[in-house]
């Protein structure tokens, strides 16, 4: 079923299951194989339903890696300051956890990925070109891919700092200092997805997550991805609630 609209409740995740792969063939063994492109490669393309993780800690808030920053930054976040409610866009990872579905359109030299979730988009070279020198931080920041055997491995860097984007919709900060490392794998019915967060400032060794893509379950009478207009009618700012009433500014 489609989510219209977004909450904190926590959402359970599937466990990412490692599959046993054939030497041969690249597919898992005694099942049915990895759909591929005609050069062979794993072929991520389709629609799928992105798994929506609004809190990252996953009920084990105190397994995160923080520095003294870090936890600072946490528990001094206020939700009604979630970026996402201004309708900038959410940044990596967060766009990667978001509620809505999203198309992977896939070509030799690129993974591109259409986000129904603020109408948005990733273009991800494959080629490994270095990330550009002197880049100004963007939402969303720079992303570039390369293979490693069947896996999409994708480094993004050059992403605004704080107050611009949040880890996830429970607050869990970063700061300029924000690496992410995604790796893609097809299996033959999902995309096994895995991100680590690599932010020095903020948290003491690299923070690694699992999750899984599956196929979009189309709805009758609607399109794969409808269209997302954060602005239009947006009357919900002004109605935000601090949740640090002593901190409200008079």
């Amino acid at each position: 079923m489609r989510i219209f609209c977004s909450g904190l409740g926590l959402v359970a995740v599937a466990l990412w299951a490692v599959p046993v792969f054939s030497q041969a063939t690249g597919t898992q063994a005694g099942s049915k194989q990895i759909p591929r492109t005609p050069a062979g490669k794993p072929d991520f393309s389709g629609f799928f339903d992105i798994q929506y993780t609004p809190n990252m800690a996953m009920g084990k808030e105190d397994t995160i890696p923080y520095t003294a920053s870090g936890k600072a930054a946490f528990l001094n976040h206020d939700a009604k300051d979630d970026p996402t409610s201004n309708c900038w866009l959410p940044g990596v990872p967060r766009i990667m956890q978001s509620p809505y579905p999203a198309q992977f359109v896939q070509t030799p030299g690129s993974l591109v990925i259409l986000f129904e979730y603020m109408h948005t988009f990733r273009s991800i070279p494959l080629n490994g070109r270095p990330h550009p020198t002197n880049m100004e931080p963007a939402f969303m920041g720079d992303s570039t891919g390369h293979w490693e055997g069947d896996e999409i491995v994708v480094d993004t860097v050059g992403l605004k700092g704080p107050p611009w984007t949040w880890l996830d919709t429970a607050g869990h900060q970063h700061s300029d200092a924000l690496h992410v490392i995604e790796r893609f794998r097809r299996t033959p019915d999902n995309i096994e997805y895995q991100y680590t967060v690599d932010d020095p400032k903020l948290y003491a060794q690299p923070w690694t997550l699992k999750r899984v893509y599956t196929p979009l379950k189309l709805t009758p009478v609607l399109p794969e991805l409808i269209e997302y207009s954060c602005t239009e009618n947006n009357r919900d700012i002004p109605h935000l609630v601090t949740t640090k009433p002593g901190l409200e500014q008079k």
